[in-house]
Formats: structure tokens, sequence, C-alpha cells
């Protein structure tokens, strides 16, 4: 009973410390839960459904679904992560400096986390025109928090500036941010649950966040329920974001950094530019794949994704690179070289041409047996020279290509990214084996007709179409969009059975973005359509943020998106739990169909409405399919 009692106790002591702080001190505490956004500037709510009243978060920093005005409270499954976000806000004018924020590992009694739970700062973003094309769909200009710093860049309590004056302070207003007539600093918490049953035990654990600043302490209890099962920790979905050379460009440091970074948040990184040093001799090329060895094997075998190179914990532990783009290459519409270079078009196809591609081909295909498991890591070409190329001229290659390379590498995937007609497919259906659909001509009969025949269909591209225009790039991603977008996807490929979703761009204009939410700019680009002359989109094919920007911030910092992104990529694995546990569709559908629409392709062309709004809508649809998993797998006990 005393065991019982004292948690209760201390929750009260905490509770009530914390009511009578806030009464006297001059700045409130509140949380809000990890799936909307509110400007700190203006406490202005962006994320809601459209037309919906009111733009104030005030209403929900007093008490929200996450949050009743005292205490928070979560829910998750072992090995997934959940979040929440602290908001502090000031009364008045005054600055607030020596601020200090803490939060202690998750009790279950005498039982602990063996995981802290991560503490990030928000840095806003000014958004000062609505991204080009979405008149209606942006949540229009203010300061949206995005880049997540981890609190190991930031100095919490009064600084000795005697010792180090290049550090980041913890204020409000932010020293760095230069945030216009701040209200409130915003904190992002993620807390992973141990995947082991044994360090999560199934029940409700607690611990609370606290903050201090000038001798006075307020705190929020805050309450997890472990559900009794987890997710996997191997990122079956596979779902990527790809960028040519962006991560092979980077020093070996980095590149870990941002592999594990996308590793610990369920996204893939795909980049097709890792070549070994091919050499000509005579009739034939040598492959010196020391470098390339050296660089990759940790990530071909789960290495890097260990303790050994510093990933302490996380998802995928120990598990290999998802997927990974081999080398190849053809000469392109850009007047770019092929890998191997063969030449141009009118040559490709000679004899002693199409022999020097085939010899390579054989070699790179010997040599990665002996790195990968296809098994664990897909495989996959994807020529760059022929991507989203619209004539019959690249379709004829597409189908060269793809003849050879199931021939040559049958262990691969031949991919084609595009909005391909119905001319284009019939010269290529038979030559690929992967195709990222792009989501302009989305339809659901010709998807399912393509995967009848085997091939692998990736959704791919953006997710409303306010109207044609919006096709005129990859990316899912903006800043000024809704939040939801970004989750939206993993369930819309669980809706149409796709193979997964990629989207292009990781780091776009990654070091401006600090101070600069216009990542992908084209004056002379506006899709070629009347009212567009110019081409302006707000973190359009960024998710991650540079590091040796912002002062002290020494490694690269993950955004609110890509945690939107890690949010739907984990509920779409319940709904994979879901219906392996014998959960019946029509059960599962009904929860898929409560929240998604029919996005994409013509009939959706004109309407934002494709999915649900409301995040609160979401979260519950997530906490009713994580219970039902619970309740079902307890019944089969």
């Amino acid at each position: 009973m005393r065991k019982r009692l004292a948690p209760l106790l201390a929750l009260l002591i905490t509770t009530l410390t914390s009511l009578a702080n806030n009464i006297n001190a001059d700045w409130t505490l509140s949380v809000l839960p990890a799936s909307v956004r509110i400007d700190p500037s203006t406490n202005r709510l962006f994320d809601k459904p459209y037309g919906a009243a009111g733009q104030s978060a005030n209403a929900l920093l007093q008490r929200n679904w996450v949050f009743d005005g005292k205490s928070a409270s979560l829910k998750g499954a072992r090995g997934e992560y959940v979040s929440f976000q602290l908001v502090l806000t000031r009364k008045s004018d005054k600055s607030l400096k020596g601020i200090d924020v803490a939060m202690k590992p998750f009790r279950n009694n005498a039982a602990s986390f063996n995981v802290q739970p991560e503490l990030f700062l928000e840095w806003a973003v000014e958004v000062k025109s609505k991204s080009g094309g979405y008149p209606t769909a942006s949540l229009g200009r203010g300061w949206y928090p995005d880049a997540l710093i981890p609190f190991k860049y930031i100095q919490q309590g009064i600084q000795n500036l005697k010792v180090n004056g290049w550090v980041y302070p913890l204020e409000l207003p932010d020293f760095n941010n230069r945030i216009d007539d701040q209200k409130s600093l915003i904190i992002w918490v993620d807390q992973y649950i141990p995947f082991e049953k044994s360090a999560a035990a199934a029940g409700t654990w607690s611990s609370a966040i606290s903050v201090t600043i000038d001798g006075t302490t307020q705190s929020i209890p805050v309450s997890l329920e472990v559900w009794d099962f987890a997710v996997p920790n191997e990122n079956r979905m596979k779902a990527s974001l790809q960028h040519e050379g962006f991560v092979s460009n980077m020093t070996e440091k980095q590149e870990l950094e941002v592999y594990q970074l996308m590793k610990r948040n369920r996204v893939g990184v795909m980049d097709p530019t890792y070549e070994p040093k091919l050499t000509k001799n005579g009739n034939d090329v040598s492959l010196d794949w020391k470098d390339f060895d050296k660089r990759l094997k940790k990530y071909f075998t789960g290495e890097a994704f260990t303790k050994a190179h510093g990933y302490e914990y996380g998802p995928g532990y120990g598990t290999p690179i998802e997927t990974f783009l081999l080398p190849f290459d053809v000469y392109g519409k850009h007047d770019t070289r092929g890998w191997p270079d063969v030449g141009k078009p009118n040559v490709e196809k000679n004899p002693a041409n199409k022999a020097a591609y085939v010899n390579v081909i054989r070699k790179v295909r010997a040599h990665i047996k002996t790195m990968v498991d296809p098994k664990k890591t897909d495989l996959t070409v994807y020529l760059n020279g022929l991507d989203e190329s619209y004539f019959p001229e690249a379709w004829d290659r597409m189908k060269y290509y793809g003849e050879l390379f199931r021939k040559e590498y049958p262990e691969t995937s031949f991919r084609v990214d595009g909005s391909y007609n119905d001319s284009a497919m019939r010269v290529i259906e038979k030559a690929i084996s992967s195709w990222a659909v792009h989501t302009i001509d989305f339809d659901k009969t010709k998807f399912d007709k393509y995967a009848r025949m085997g091939i692998k269909q990736w959704i791919y591209g953006p997710m409303i179409y306010e109207s044609k225009i919006n096709s005129w790039v990859g990316s899912t991603t903006f800043t000024d969009l809704p939040l939801v977008n970004d989750r939206a996807i993993s369930w819309t490929t669980w809706k149409y059975d796709a193979h997964s979703w990629l989207s292009w761009g990781i780091g776009a204009g990654w070091k401006a973005a600090w101070y600069d939410t216009e990542t992908w700019k084209s004056v002379n680009d506006g899709g070629h359509a009347d009212g567009y002359a110019e081409k302006k989109l707000n973190g359009n094919g960024m998710l991650l943020y540079s590091p040796g920007i912002v002062p002290n911030v020494k490694g690269p910092c993950p955004s609110i998106r890509l945690k939107a992104m890690r949010d739907g990529i984990q509920e779409y694995e319940y709904l994979r739990l879901a219906a392996a546990n014998g959960i019946a569709k029509d059960k599962l559908d009904q929860l898929v169909n409560g929240l998604v629409k029919q996005p994409f392709g013509e009939a959706s062309m004109g309407k934002i409405d494709v999915w649900s709004y409301d995040p609160q809508k979401w979260d519950e649809t997530r906490i009713i399919l994580g219970d039902m998993i619970s309740e079902t797998l307890t019944n089969k006990k």
C-alpha cells in the first residue's frame, strides 16, 4: 500500500507547488499536443480545420486533449516515440533569463525507463509570403516553429560569460532566434519507449517537466500509459527521402549524424551518387571499392546504428539501411553524363557501348553481393538522367535499360519516377519493377492494375492540389501547409495499398533555411501557368537544418515536419499490426476512411479537403487504434 501511495503523494505535492508558483510568477506553463503549431509571437494557432473560427491558441493552452490544465497524459507502444510541447509564456514585456528546464525519466513504482526524455528548443522561421500555387491552402504569413535544436547545444541557467561568451542561452525572447515581440518559448519533448518489454512494462508511468527562473519553479506532471505491444524495431515501411548528392558529399562524421537522425525518425535516405572509383583500362574498366566500402559498410551491416557508433537506443537499432540506390545513371536531358559513361542516346546502344555498360553492371553486382543482404536492404536502380521524362525517346530508353538490368542484375528493382500516361506505360510496363507514381495523375484503377503486375508503386509528389500548377515539385512537404499532410501520406499509403512513399529533398537550402523559409525559388519557372511567373516555396524539399549556422548548434537538426512524418509511419505500423492480429479489415477501413477521403489525381483537383485537418481527430484515432490492438492481444492470451 505504501508503494502505491508514494507516487500519488509525490504527484499531489508537485501539482500543488506548481499551482502556488503559477499564481505569483511572471510566466505560465502549458502543454500542447505534438500535432499542432502556434506562432510564438502571437500564440496564433496554425493547425486546425480550414474555416474554423478563432485564431488564438489560448484556449488550447488552457486545456486540450493531452492536457487538462494541470497535468499531461500520453499513450504509446514500446519501440516508438511519443511527443508533446511545453509552452512557456510571459505575462509582461519583462525578459526571462537563466531559464532551466528539467524532466526526469518516467517511473513505475521502483522501475525507471533506461531512456531519458529528449528535449529540443523550437526555432521559428518567418514565412513572409504564401507558397506559390497555394493561395487558399497556405496557412499564411507568420512565425512557424520548425527546427528542433537538441538541448545539448543549449546552455541553461545563468551564464558565466567570462568563461565562454559563444553560447546559446535559454531566454525569452530567444537570444538568437530574434522573433518579433516573442510571447512564448516552446520546448519539444520526445520520449522513446524502450522496445524490450522488461524495460517498459505495460501500465502507467509518471514523470514531470519543470521550469525554473529566478528561483521560482513550476512543474507539470506527465503520465504515460504504455500499451502491452511493440511496433517493430525494423522500419518495414521503408518510406524515404531522396536527395542526389546530399549525403555522399558530406564528411563521414556529418553523414553518420544524418543517417542516424533519419533512422531515429523511421525515414530512409536515398542518394544514388555513391560511386566506386572507375578507371578505364583499354577496353576494360576497373572499380576501386576501397573508399566506398570504408564509408558504407557500416550502413549495410547496421553497425552504424549501434552503440559502437554512438546510437545508444532508438528505432532500427542494429538494422541496416532500408534502401540503397545503386550508382548507375545515363546521359540525361540536362546534358549530364551517365555512370558508366557510354555516350549520348544515339550511341549508347551500340554493341561496344552496351558491352561496356553490361561489364560494369556485372562488376557492381559481384561486389555488392558481398556487402548487402537484399532481404534487408532494397537495392534499386534509378537513372536520374531519365527522371520525369515525358517523351517517346525517353520511354524507349527506359525500356532498354529496364530489360538490361532485369537480365544482368535481377536482385534489383528498376524504378522510374513521374506521371506516365497510358502511351508511356504501354512501352515501359514490362521493363520496370518499381514506379514512383506522381500524385498529379494518380488513378486507383490503373494503380491496382500495375500492382497486379508486380510493380512496386511508391506515392510521390505534393499532397494537396489547389490546381494543376501544384505538380511542379516532387516534394510532399511545405512549412506553411497543414502539418498533418506529412502524417497523412503514410495513412494514404495504407488506404491505397501502395508499396510505400518517397519524397524529394532532405536538406534543400538547409543552411539558409534558418533565416529564409523559401528553400525553393526560381525566378523564371512558374510551371508555365498564368499568374505564376516565378516559383517560391516555403520549406519545400527540406526536413533538416544545417549545423554551423546558428551559434553553438554543431549538428544537424530535425524539423517538426519530420516528426509528423515519423508519427505517420509509426501509425502505419499500428495498422499493419492490427491487420496481422486479426482485426477485421472493415474496422480498419472505417478508421482510415474517417480521416482520409480520396486524395490525389484528377478527382482531387481544386479540392483541399482530401483528409481531416482536425489534429484532435487524428490523435484520437491513433488512441482508438492502439487501444484496439492492445485489447485484441490481451484477449489472445
